[in-house]
């Protein structure tokens, strides 16, 4: 019930959904982000060119993409709890499966039954939060579930690296996979079911991708997380080998790097979060937009000195993942109760292939030089740059209808 102010209050069953499903996406983020910054490890291990990292990163989110597609129309007819268990199952198994592979092609293979895997379990436990926390919160709990990314920074890539320096690049992902099973006990022994979604007749029907792409609002939605994930993996996957050879960073500092950048993101992602849920998500989605741009502009084009290679790359980490919350968070409003978790699979399929098509973009536009040096940035950071501006024009185009259709009733806060 709500308190005499009309907020609703925290409860014990939110805060354990919410921790929970944090843990779970750490686990996922780990068997996916670990590939970028271990790229220069098993690409030289297994003879793989630098310049086809960007493909080995890009093969996951491609997989996934297809995997949340195939599980859209089904997305709604099931509990949650046990959907996404099965799906963090797959997704462990197939980490195990890569750390035998030989060479380029079995890594890609692995990587893409990862995705199929992954994408689903990801997707499900977006919709778990969209059920469980009330819209007044959602930017807060986004902050804090999104922030598994920036910890999976500050404490997984640092420990994943220094696990392939001490045993080996297959050690890693046979840690996540490891993780991923402990997880998946922990969920199938403390996580409720979540079945209140099921008491709508429509979601025993099934919504499907079409039904998902006709609504305009959820087209645009779509666009947005589309234009964010492609300006995001145009640049990451290419990272650790822009650090290391065009920077000049020692390999050893590679760790500690990931891990004040990640620690800055986290830190941004709750900001934005509380920001989010007290004034909209449009202002601090075009700030953080814009200081992205900025700082990919200078840091990508200016070469830093070494102190402020440290500098530049941790500003990038904090404004890239905060705009993320501010976005996600200005998604969530999108849906009706009964096709939640049909459009969280939909974004996280569009999410996925945007992620992709960055990817292999950035593949193409950089060529190794002979000494592993990245060449072609100034093409890259102008495709970034264009891709960062586009997003607060559809932040506030979307934030405007959803206002609109608030005020003919729906219940979507119309700061939003």
């Amino acid at each position: 019930m709500p308190d005499e102010d009309g907020t609703i209050p925290v409860t014990r069953h939110e805060r354990l959904v919410i921790a929970l499903v944090t843990l779970l996406q750490f686990a996922v983020i780990m068997g996916f982000t670990m590939v970028m910054a271990l790229g220069p490890d098993f690409a030289q291990s297994l003879g793989i060119p630098l310049d086809h990292l960007g493909y080995i990163v890009g093969s996951y989110p491609l997989a996934a993409a297809v995997g949340t597609l195939l599980w859209t129309r089904h997305a709604d007819r099931f509990d949650r709890r046990w959907a996404v268990l099965g799906f963090l199952f797959g997704a462990a198994l197939c980490h195990l499966i890569a750390s035998f592979a030989t060479g380029f092609e079995t890594l890609l293979a692995a990587r893409m039954l990862g995705g199929l895997f992954g994408g689903p379990a990801a997707a499900t436990a977006l919709a778990i939060v969209i059920d469980v926390v009330p819209g007044i919160r959602r930017g807060r709990a986004m902050g804090m579930v999104m922030g598994a990314f920036s910890v999976a920074s500050v404490l997984g890539l640092p420990f994943a690296l220094w696990l392939s320096e001490g045993f080996g690049w297959q050690a890693p992902f046979r840690a996540v996979a490891l993780l991923a099973l402990l997880v998946c006990g922990l969920l199938a022994w403390v996580l409720p079911p979540i079945r209140g979604h099921l008491d709508n007749p429509r979601s025993r029907a099934g919504t499907s991708i079409a039904t998902i792409l006709a609504q305009p609002n959820h087209r645009l939605g779509l666009a947005l997380i589309a234009t964010a994930m492609f300006s995001n993996f145009l640049v990451i996957p290419n990272l650790s080998s822009y650090l290391l050879f065009n920077l000049d960073l020692p390999r050893e500092d590679l760790g500690g790097l990931y891990m004040i950048g990640g620690g800055l993101s986290l830190v941004g992602m709750q900001l934005t979060g509380r920001l989010c849920d007290r004034f909209g998500s449009v202002w601090p989605g075009t700030i953080t937009c814009l200081l992205t741009a900025l700082v990919g502009w200078a840091y990508l084009l200016h070469s830093p000195g070494p102190s402020l290679v440290w500098v530049g790359f941790g500003a990038y980490m904090l404004f890239s993942s905060a705009r993320r919350v501010a976005q996600n968070t200005l998604n969530s409003f999108i849906p009706a109760e009964h096709e939640r978790a049909a459009f969280a699979s939909t974004q996280s399929a569009v999410q996925h292939l945007s992620s992709a098509a960055g990817s292999y973009l950035g593949a193409a536009l950089l060529v190794s030089s002979p000494g592993g040096a990245l060449e072609g940035m100034p093409l890259l950071v102008a495709v970034l740059v264009v891709a960062l501006v586009i997003q607060p024009v559809l932040m506030a185009w979307l934030a405007r209808r959803l206002a609109r259709r608030a005020s003919t009733g729906s219940p979507v806060d119309a700061r939003r």
